[in-house]
């Protein structure tokens, strides 16, 4: 039963946390020259959310193996840190 709740807490924080970011690259007023890397990194976020939060969410709602809805929930915040790790070791 605690592995679901948990489960359950992240998939939400992960929506939250996708829609916050998606929403702010999509919705930003960065200059012309930028603005196609924006709409990029709102793609990339949400393909990695549709890959891992959805589906967490889905099996936390159907009460399905919350072990596994659990890791799914756990991989797009990992994977996050890492894609913003790797732009920060990219930058000069």
């Amino acid at each position: 039963m605690r592995a679901r709740w948990a489960a359950l807490v992240l998939a939400l924080l992960d929506t939250a946390a996708w829609l916050l970011i998606a929403g702010t690259m999509l919705l930003s007023t960065s200059e012309p020259a930028t603005r196609g890397l924006d709409q990029f990194a709102a793609l990339v976020v949400s393909a990695l959310y549709f890959a891992s939060g959805a589906p967490a969410l889905l099996l936390v709602w159907k009460s399905r193996a919350p072990r596994v809805a659990l890791a799914l929930a756990l991989v797009f915040p990992a994977a996050i840190a890492a894609l913003l790790i790797a732009a920060i070791v990219m930058l000069p």
